[in-house]
């Protein structure tokens, strides 16, 4: 049901560590079982970000219910995490929220 997509111009190193990291990172701030989390990183990226190639990410977080109450706090925690672990100044990372219809999102040949 989540699905995190982090992109960044950084290099990612232990990509299986960081994704773990924030499939548990958005399971939790969602409230939503692990199993259902899909996380994708797609680092050494090229881009720019206000002109200038410093590390930067740009990341997706959709979810089904997904409520403007919850992306202050999400913002907060996805940018801590990428902070932490790519050096990546969290005034250089933008975050889309997206809460799709259940009818709009697709799994198992039907959808939720």
């Amino acid at each position: 049901m989540p699905y995190l997509h982090v992109h960044t111009n950084v290099g990612i190193g232990d990509a299986d560590g960081l994704l773990k990291e924030l499939s548990g990172l958005t399971a939790e701030a969602l409230g939503k079982p692990e199993g259902y989390v899909m996380v994708q990183c797609s680092g050494g990226q090229a881009m720019l970000f206000a002109g200038s190639a410093a590390p930067l990410a740009f990341v997706e977080l959709k979810s089904l219910g997904l409520g403007s109450s919850q992306t202050a706090a999400l913002s907060a925690r996805i940018c801590d995490l990428l902070q932490m672990r790519l050096a990546i100044d969290p005034a250089r990372i933008y975050i889309e929220f997206a809460a799709p219809e259940r009818a709009m999102w697709g799994w198992d040949r039907g959808t939720f």
